[in-house]
């Protein structure tokens, strides 16, 4: 039993995430029946380890591949294979070519193998077997696995399709001798002399953690209970960044306490612990392989989280489906049974995490390519760190709060902004009125510039970004003022000019509400939230509104879009525009009816369409506020396509120029859909020919984890997340970008494809709240932020995986 300890602190003593029993070299390889080529090298060179969870008694099987000399492990789209350790893993010896290894099981079609290098002895591999059955052990029983008897460890071992695992149990004894061999070839790190007040505060028995949990709720939701799963409680603890159980038992129970309004009530026999609205506040997600739901729940001090694990698959089946179906109801106001059954099914898939996708797109580079264009970009890179380093030393170091007031609050020489004429006349040193504006803009933060307050009041702030493709420049709404912002060689952002009174033709001063460049950056077209039926083209070169377009007497106007991806790099004149229940091309050149009559699409009932997005072929994405997604073809025809509304409202809608792939913006979550048609021998998407009824796509909810929410401290609210833009390279955006509260988010498109992970995300945080951030045009490698008061760009390399210092709200520079 003393050996079965000290092999437990190989793998159980370890927090989240650790990776400390490992085999630490070999091949892993993926066999898969059918395919033209049945056995594929996926790193030639890796190692096995064993990862714990952050849900208890939940360990998985990692494969990581090892690094090249001077690679960055956060650049690496493919750096890892995980697979969830229980009894249906079916992990058994294997060989290879004389070679020694293990072979295993995915949850789809494919097995895979580990070879083993030749200095990992056997002694070791006997060890590392041993320890994935006991990791197989706790998560069918849930207890520790030093509480197991031979016998139960044994029923383990004989599911497994090879008896030499059986063989091994029989047969390993393991002594420290047997450990110290087992650990010593698998850890790069020296040994170190222990101090042996350490070492005895070591042996000492562990105190469970100490937290605190929310106030006991003073009554519970009462009604009609829908739905009731037994399950463990855990709440997540801050501090030791894993989930602690606070109750062995506990009833979840899904109360309906009115029409189409639900609660969800947690309690145990000792105490209750929850009963909260069922909303998308609470960030549910679901997990099949643990059998969890994991969730957060906030009172008036802070964010908690807490997970069930239900005690089987019968109870977890009851509480996905219960709970889904109250999702569905509170945020449609409707029946769940009105949905067709392949609506529920998408719903469902919607709720749950690793959904299979379709496989990542042909047309994307290989891994070596990859490596060599990030080589490139990382020189690329120090390159602009270089000049970036001789820039500061020319900067003026002191900070006013009133400068960038200042810049904004002056009257520019020119309301004007440059366009191709001035451009090209124009000698390369710029006008000495222009280059003071640039340094006055500098003192704020240095090569990161602000947009500065409205008027006397200084109430407004900056709130919307719209970034151009010609001669580099973003322009920032504030209040009626509209900033423009120049980008350097080095990826930096400085002040450039304003615009300093946005007024119609008569000299009405308004606020714009949305913000569109247009015929070949030449021009902005805006709205006013006052006058939704008309629209107002501003000469960029005049910063001044020239026209107005009434685009229709009856028809307000929710939303414009370009007519195709990148219709703001051509002189196309007219663009998409979408009422509550219509989509329709407008052209500013007709009179009286700007709307196109043979390329509108009017629907009976109102569809509360709130946002759009075209492909470079001029196909259309529309997102309502149902929740629903509709996928034309062209303007002018019905939807091919349209896909069930989860409840939410579709923030904002972004699709790839290919028509592959939608990311749709919703407060708490991103859906990504991928279009591809099942079985289509053309390659044809949803927006081509309406997916079969049984075959809807299977959707992917990118969302923050609710345990990285406990650290942020609030609820999410995402802002319109967009694919970075790639004009000149078909089907090559790689990378998605959004912001809640003062984080900015990424997510790398070909890793959330390739590992099934939605919560494989990059996060930076600013010391304020983030109202707008897009991509630099035609690249993904600096990212504009704006905020309240300022305008950054920063690099996609400074975001980070979250971490609770990375996490938690920062006040003056120090952690909370």
């Amino acid at each position: 039993m003393y050996a079965l300890r000290s092999l437990s602190k190989l793998v159980w003593g370890a927090n989240e995430g650790a990776e400390t029993f490992k085999l630490a070299s070999g091949v892993l390889y993926e066999e898969r029946p059918g395919a033209k080529v049945a056995r594929k090298c996926i790193y030639k060179d890796s190692e096995l380890c064993i990862r714990k969870t952050s849900t208890p008694y939940q360990y998985q099987l990692v494969a990581i591949r090892a690094l090249e000399e001077g690679e960055d492990l956060s650049d690496s789209l493919d750096d890892e294979r995980s697979f969830l350790i229980g009894i249906e893993l079916k992990f058994t010896p294997t060989t290879f070519e004389g070679a020694h290894g293990f072979r295993w099981n995915d949850v789809g079609e494919s097995t895979y193998e580990f070879i083993a290098d030749e200095s990992v002895t056997k002694s070791v591999r006997e060890a590392f077997a041993m320890a994935v059955a006991r990791c197989a052990w706790e998560r069918k029983h849930r207890r520790e696995y030093t509480e197991a008897d031979a016998g139960e460890v044994k029923e383990i071992m004989d599911r497994a399709e090879d008896e030499e695992l059986e063989r091994l149990l029989d047969s390993v004894k393991l002594d420290d001798a047997d450990i110290e061999a087992a650990v010593g070839p698998m850890s790069p790190v020296k040994p170190r002399p222990v101090d042996p007040e350490v070492a005895a505060a070591a042996a000492a028995p562990i105190a469970p953690p100490t937290f605190d949990l929310p106030t006991e709720p003073a009554e519970m939701a009462d009604g009609e209970i829908t739905v009731s799963a037994l399950g463990e409680l855990y709440m997540f603890d801050a501090p030791s960044g894993e989930f602690v159980q606070v109750a062995k038992e506990v009833a979840l129970t899904v109360v309906e306490v009115g029409k189409y309004e639900y609660y969800m009530n947690v309690a145990s026999n000792d105490r209750s612990f929850t009963s909260q609205v069922i909303e998308p506040e609470m960030n549910a997600v679901f997990n099949h392989d643990h059998g969890s739901l994991i969730w957060n729940y906030f009172d008036q001090n802070r964010a908690y989280s807490f997970s069930m694990v239900t005690v089987d698959a019968k109870h977890y089946e009851a509480l996905h489906q219960g709970m889904t179906r109250a999702a569905y109801e509170t945020l449609n106001q409707e029946s769940w049974n009105k949905a067709t059954v392949a609506s529920q099914d998408y719903i469902l898939d919607a709720y749950e995490e690793d959904v299979d996708m379709l496989p990542e797109p042909e047309m994307w580079t290989s891994d070596e390519e990859d490596e060599e264009y990030e080589e490139e970009e990382e020189e690329v890179e120090e390159e602009d760190d270089e000049e970036e380093e001789e820039s500061d030393k020319d900067e003026d170091e002191e900070s006013d709060e009133d400068e960038i007031d200042k810049i904004f609050n002056r009257a520019p020489g020119s309301q004007g902004v440059k366009t191709s004429r001035e451009v090209e006349t124009e000698s390369e040193s710029e006008s000495e009125s222009e280059s003071e504006s640039e340094d006055e803009s500098e003192g704020e933060s240095g090569a990161e510039s602000g947009a500065g307050a409205d008027t006397g009041s200084g109430a407004a702030k900056n709130s919307k970004l719209a970034v151009g493709y010609k001669h580099g420049r973003s322009f920032v709404v504030r209040g009626s003022r509209i900033g423009v912002f120049r980008h350097t060689d080095g990826d930096e952002i400085v002040f450039d000019t304003s615009i300093n009174h946005v007024d119609d033709t008569r000299g009405r001063e308004f606020t714009p509400s949305t913000m569109m460049l247009h015929e070949q950056d030449s021009a902005l077209v805006l709205q006013d939230a006052q006058r939704p039926n008309e629209l107002f083209k501003m000469d960029l070169e005049y910063g001044k509104v020239v026209e107005e377009w009434r685009v229709h007497e009856d028809v307000p106007t929710v939303a414009v879009a370009p007519t195709t991806k990148y219709a703001q790099m051509t002189g196309d004149r007219t663009l998409v525009g979408l009422s509550h229940n219509m989509l329709y091309r407008i052209d500013p050149r007709l009179r009286d009816n700007m709307i196109v009559q043979d390329q509108q699409q009017a629907y009976v009932t109102k569809s509360h369409f709130t946002t759009a997005a075209a492909t470079e072929s001029g196909a259309v994405a529309v997102g309502s506020a149902k929740g629903e997604i509709r996928l034309f073809d062209r303007l002018g025809v019905r939807a091919k396509t349209v896909l069930p509304a989860l409840g939410e409202p579709i923030l904002g809608i972004d699709v790839t120029s290919d028509g592959r792939y939608v990311v749709a913006t919703c407060k708490t979550y991103l859906l990504l859909v991928d279009t591809k048609l099942p079985d289509d021998a053309n390659g044809r998407t949803g927006f081509m020919k309406a997916f079969p009824q049984a075959q809807k796509p299977a959707p992917k909810r990118l969302q923050l984890k609710p345990e990285h929410v406990v650290y942020m401290g609030a609820p999410i609210s995402f802002t319109p997340a967009k694919f970075n833009q790639a004009p000149d390279a078909q089907g090559s955006e790689k990378t998605i970008v959004t912001s809640t509260g003062p984080f900015v988010v990424t997510w790398n498109l070909r890793r959330v494809l390739g590992t099934g992970r939605g919560d494989a995300y990059h996060i930076k945080q600013y010391q304020d709240t983030v109202v707008a951030d897009n991509f630099r045009f035609g690249q993904d490698r600096s990212i504009v932020v704006t905020l309240p008061n300022d305008v950054q760009s920063v690099k996609r390399s400074q975001l980070a995986k979250p971490t609770r210092e990375s996490l938690m709200i920062r006040s003056s520079g120090s952690l909370l």
